[in-house]
């Protein structure tokens, strides 16, 4: 029996309208490319969420597995509606709105499990009840009127106040072939890999700079975004600069977020070798940080000295040695997979 797969990360839907079912009808699918290996997908965007369909293909569970987005209009990742392969093999799916999605589903049929990223797919993991084996990774639930867990047939959750009987901790998973701690190579003290949005809290790092005269770089981020008077902080937009690089040269990772969750970033952080300072306000990862070992949890007035007791005592953290005991990524996958099994996934 084939098995297909559905990981879904849905940014904003757009109205447009449309027939929906003779778009799907009349657009051939494209011609598959070979099948890359997990570790062979690049360090780049896209690792975290690609890697368990990867996994899956590679222990010959999955036949086929696609990723679920809505299209992306005039941007720097401009994505077009309809279908393509990303290098890796998985066939990358781009829709216009929710109806569009369930067109799509008429024509090609619900898949056998479907994995959402995110609150933007919930109408879709609704939609698919009881038609396949969701799994839904809610992240962030800021704003929203309802925090159980409910929807999918289980949960991977950012925080341990949303454990139950049917979920587990999210912990994003990274190329640690690619991501290596270099530990020669400093120009820096502290790396923040975020866009620059509001709850990302650059301004914290940015003050905290300033009044310990630190050096630092943000990624990615456009010259123009931020005002960096009086900081030694660089900055580079989107492929301007090579993440791995800026990792293996900077001496600590922050990320002073409060009204943010989880990202993959913070994660590849630690595997790179570099202790985190995380805000203690931080809404969803904390289960990253374990003192004296991978980082420190500082409040935003104490944020400033506790990044400069890291720099200062680096040495005596071991984030890379707790990250491949802990959290190395086949064996978390395989977790993952066995724990959807556990929650009554049929393959």
């Amino acid at each position: 029996m084939s098995v297909r797969v559905v990981i879904s990360n849905f940014g904003r839907p757009h109205d447009i309208g449309g027939n929906y079912d003779a778009f799907w009808r009349d657009t051939p699918r494209p011609e598959p490319v070979k099948r890359l290996p997990l570790f062979e997908h690049r360090a780049d965007w896209g690792f975290h969420l690609f890697a368990l369909g990867l996994r899956l293909m590679d222990l010959g569970i999955a036949d086929e597995v696609e990723f679920w987005d809505y299209a992306e209009f005039g941007t720097w990742k401009s994505r077009e509606r309809g279908l393509s392969y990303h290098y890796t093999g998985i066939l990358r799916v781009n829709f216009l709105d929710e109806e569009d999605v369930s067109a799509y589903i008429r024509h090609r049929g619900p898949p056998d499990l479907f994995v959402n990223h995110g609150r933007n797919g919930l109408p879709i993991l609704r939609r698919l009840e009881g038609q396949c084996f969701r799994v839904h990774v809610p992240a962030l639930r800021t704003g929203l009127d309802d925090h159980s867990n409910h929807d999918a047939e289980c949960y991977l959750v950012d925080a341990d106040e949303f454990l139950d009987d049917r979920s587990m901790l999210y912990i994003p998973v990274v190329n640690t072939r690619d991501i290596v701690p270099d530990a020669e190579r400093k120009s820096r003290d502290f790396i923040y890999l975020a866009w620059p949005h509001a709850e990302k809290r650059h301004d914290i790092a940015i003050n905290a700079a300033i009044e310990r005269r630190m050096t630092g770089h943000f990624h990615p981020v456009a010259s123009d975004a931020l005002s960096l008077r009086g900081a030694s902080i660089t900055t580079s937009d989107y492929n301007e600069r090579d993440v791995v690089e800026l990792l293996q040269t900077s001496r600590i990772a922050v990320y002073p977020g409060d009204v943010t969750s989880n990202p993959a970033a913070m994660w590849e952080c630690v595997a790179a070798g570099l202790p985190i300072v995380v805000n203690a306000a931080i809404k969803g990862g904390k289960h990253l940080v374990v003192p004296g070992v991978t980082g420190e949890l500082a409040s935003e007035a104490e944020f400033g000295s506790v990044m400069q007791h890291v720099l200062q005592n680096r040495d005596a953290y071991r984030p890379r040695e707790y990250f491949l005991k802990h959290w190395d990524s086949e064996t978390l996958l395989d977790r993952y997979i066995e724990f959807f099994r556990q929650q009554g996934w049929p393959c």
